[in-house]
């Protein structure tokens, strides 16, 4: 019974769940026996919750029969099913007959339901836990909002009161409504959780619906089913709502604020009593935080108007935008000043009159619609005198201050002019008629003093709008200069004087590989020195000292064909760069502001030149080499019918039928170089169709096969995939044959071949590599030059019609010469030709 005892002691320092699956392990593994926690479902098949050994279980009994402990029947095994602490869960023992009274099942039982206690222990503990956690997550929520109020500004506050409140309550969503006194309504301050359209349109009247009745009652309530609730039976319900509380907030003095509401949403949990307490302290700290805030905004607000007072001018000057200015200046008249009626005028561009540019509490039509030139009116009298008018008694006043009053509609009135550098830029009128009429002299001197500082604010703005306007033109000039250098097609950087990059268009990036951010605001020796690993050191020195003389003064330079690479590693071909540097002429500026860099690849320019001077050239020669093979070919022939008649003759001496021997086989040698010749010269018609290379390249080493026997080389094919091409096998063996029979030449004492073929992005190639002496770097440029050749037999053709009959076919053929010997041509093809 060990391990019974060591089940024991790990049931003990477990959790409960990992005890119950062990000890169910080890009772099937010393036992044999079949064991599990089996859970009843209503009209289903038993849930098996865990089991071991794992197996399906056809014999198990109908669970209407589980409360019989024993289970016995007539069957070699029989079952126990025994009840657990744990609702419809039930522990199965399939015990064989024999062992079925066996006082150790007992035992294991009051096992099992030990560790299902302590489970149910567990996760009690961990519910405290989490609600312990809960309650004190909104004691700190509570501490931490009342913390806030005193840091944000109401509105602010209240938001983050609805969102604290909902994450500490674990609801979805809640709503802070405050009292609208004079509507006797209810409004949304903030909310968490609900649509943002939603709070501007709800209004709740007092009394009705949920928040009205819990704002009049002045009673919280938790809400879960209104239909229940004596009070709610006219609420409709919302299923998607598990519960709802709605709390009061009053003020010290028991007066109504407004209401707080959470609300969880299905499937969480309803809202308990426990829930209820801690959220109605919470509200009144809120209501008390609402009505410190309240408080501190009054007193704020009235220290505000006192500091504007003081700071009138500050405020306006700070304003650079002339319509702003102008709606500020109305809300100081009439929030700071105290003149709930003004208009402001202000002298139009051509200065011959003063346009209406700001009215309150008058109408556009009391005023002439061109506005008023100096000396017309009281407004163009105010102007033109640059002196302030108080009208006290317009009934009383001469014209035109009388007629101007019956017209505004205004008894007193006061117009000042808006004085700047001695000249009047417009003019202010101001009145209360709409109110009580009355207005002190100190709101009067209040608004002259706010006047001149209005008018340094509006020069400065109409100063400012003038300056904007410049800047908006030199803004669209150098978007326009900046597409330009993005649409070229050239890399252009530009340089100051003091030789730091000031732009690198999209093209320079293309070109060199190298963006903008790596070399702006950098010097150009640093771009050399970035570059270093790309040009040939020459070729960065001509660059550099040209760059150094165009920033120094000098004249223009360009640089042709530069190569360069676009990384230092790069093993393809070198672009070719046209480099153009020219000084910077800055207008009005005796001495270069800098240098223009504008570089083009020329690449491909380079490469058509050239091909192009190629095909010239073997056009000359292919003409030219016609001529010579006709002109061999008309004597060789004459010589090979003579020597054919000499062989014919008998008698004819041994020596002489050496000689004629000997000149029957130069005649052939010679006819064949005269056809090789030919074959240069002669234009040919390419057969393409499709072709499967491993089949050709197997029959050319096959038959190329007694020739590397002779030649002691071995020869090795190497094929990746199954490559295929349009192509002309005929001319395309032609090819291999030229170059193997090289590769054999290049290699007298014998050696390795290796014949290679593959495809990579969309080309097949066709590699052929020896172990011979290698090609001297500085002949391999000349090696498909036609008739050139470092051989002492030989027409030196042969690689000139590989490149001829490979560039028909829209390819190319390169040679390189590795680090161990040897040299590697390669032909490289497209798998279907252009135009194709």
């Amino acid at each position: 019974m060990e391990w019974l005892a060591g089940l024991i002691q790990h049931a003990v320092s477990d959790a409960g769940t990992e005890s119950l699956a062990h000890l169910l392990q080890r009772v099937a593994e010393q036992r044999g026996v079949w064991n599990g926690i089996l859970q009843q479902r209503p009209g289903a098949p038993p849930l098996v919750l865990m089991q071991s050994p794992t197996m399906p279980l056809a014999d198990l009994p109908d669970p209407r029969h589980w409360s019989n402990p024993s289970g016995l029947s007539d069957s070699p095994v029989v079952w126990r099913v025994e009840p657990l602490p744990i609702p419809d869960t039930f522990y199965a023992l399939r015990i064989p007959r024999e062992a079925a009274h066996d006082p150790l099942w007992d035992v294991l039982v009051q096992l099992i339901r030990l560790l299902c206690r302590q489970e149910q222990l567990h996760r009690e503990i961990d519910n405290l836990r989490r609600q312990s956690e809960r309650r004190l997550l909104t004691v700190a929520t509570l501490y931490e909002t009342a913390f806030a109020s005193s840091h944000y500004e109401l509105e602010r506050f209240l938001q983050l009161v609805t969102e604290r409140a909902a994450h500490a309550m674990d609801a979805q969503a809640c709503t802070l409504m405050l009292l609208e006194p004079d509507q006797n309504t209810l409004r949304i301050a903030a909310s968490y959780g609900l649509p943002p359209e939603l709070t501007q349109q709800v209004r709740v009247p007092l009394g009705e619906g949920i928040a009205g009745r819990v704002a009049l009652t002045g009673e919280p309530m938790i809400i879960t089913d209104p239909t229940q609730h004596p009070q709610l039976t006219d609420i409709v319900p919302r299923p998607e709502i598990s519960s709802s509380i709605c709390v009061p907030l009053h003020n010290r003095t028991g007066g109504l604020l407004g209401v707080l509401t959470l609300r969880r949403l299905q499937p969480a949990p309803s809202f308990t009593s426990e829930d209820l307490n801690a959220f109605t302290i919470f509200a009144n700290q809120i209501a008390l935080a609402i009505e410190n805030a309240r408080l501190y905004a009054n007193l704020n607000r009235r220290v505000q108007e006192l500091t504007t007072l003081v700071n009138l001018s500050q405020v306006v000057s700070a304003i650079l935008d002339i319509e702003t200015l102008l709606e500020l200046v109305g809300r100081q008249i009439e929030g700071v000043v105290g003149f709930s009626r003004y208009a402001l005028f202000l002298q139009s561009e051509s200065l011959r009159t003063y346009q209406l540019s700001l009215v309150r509490g008058y109408t556009r039509e009391m005023f002439p619609p061109r506005g008023f030139r100096k000396g017309q009116g009281v407004i163009g009298i105010v102007a033109k005198k640059k002196m302030p008018l108080v009208v006290q008694d317009a009934r009383r006043e001469l014209q035109p201050m009388r007629g101007f009053g019956r017209t505004i509609g205004a008894n007193r009135y006061c117009v000042l002019p808006i004085i700047i550098h001695g000249s009047c830029i417009g003019v202010i009128l101001a009145d209360n008629e709409d109110r009580s009429g009355e207005f002190s002299l100190e709101q009067v001197d209040l608004l002259s003093v706010f006047t001149t500082q209005v008018g340094i604010a509006i020069e400065n703005a109409r100063l400012y709008r003038e300056m904007e306007q410049h800047y908006r033109e030199i803004q669209s000039l150098a978007a326009f200069r900046n597409n330009i250098l993005r649409s070229l097609g050239a890399g252009v950087f530009t340089l100051s004087p003091n030789g730091y990059i000031a732009t690198w268009n999209r093209a320079a990036q293309t070109i060199t590989g190298i963006r903008a951010r790596d070399v702006m605001g950098k010097h150009y020796s640093e771009l050399c020195k970035l570059i270093s690993g790309r040009i040939r050191e020459d070729a960065l020195r001509m660059l550099q000292s040209a760059l150094d003389e165009v920033i120094k003064g000098g004249v223009s330079r360009t640089l042709y064909r530069i190569p360069f690479r676009k990384t230092p590693d790069a093993q393809d071909e070198a672009q070719l760069l046209n480099f153009t540097i020219t000084p910077l002429v800055m207008r009005g500026a005796e001495s270069s502001g800098g240098a223009v860099v504008v570089f083009e690849d020329v690449t491909e320019y380079h490469r058509l030149e050239t091909r192009l001077s190629q095909m010239e050239r073997l056009a000359e020669i292919g003409q030219m080499t016609a001529t010579i093979a006709h002109e061999i070919r008309n004597p060789l022939t004459a010589l090979k019918g003579a020597a054919d008649l000499l062989m014919q003759e008998e008698n004819l001496p041994e020596q002489v039928q050496t000689y004629v021997d000997i000149i029957r086989q130069e005649v052939a040698r010679l006819n064949d170089i005269a056809e090789e010749f030919l074959e240069f010269a002669r234009p040919f018609v390419l057969n393409r169709r499709p072709v499967v290379l491993r089949p050709l390249l197997k029959r050319l080493m096959q038959a190329l096969a007694p020739y590397f026997k002779e030649a002691k080389i071995t020869a090795q094919l190497e094929i990746a995939g199954e490559p295929s091409a349009h192509l002309d096998p005929v001319r395309i063996e032609q090819v291999l044959r030229n170059l193997i029979q090289n590769a054999i030449q290049a290699m007298p004492n014998g050696g390795r071949l290796f014949l290679r073929a593959g495809e990579q992005n969309n080309r097949v190639y066709l590699q052929v590599q020896d172990t011979g002496e290698g090609i001297p770097t500085e002949i391999r440029e000349k090696i498909f030059s036609p008739f050139y050749t470092t051989r002492t037999r030989g027409t030196g053709l042969g690689l000139s019609i590989v490149q001829k009959i490979v560039q028909a076919h829209q390819g190319e053929v390169c040679v390189e010469c590795p680090a161990e010997g040897g040299s590697i041509f390669t032909v490289w093809l497209p798998k279907m030709a252009s135009g194709e």
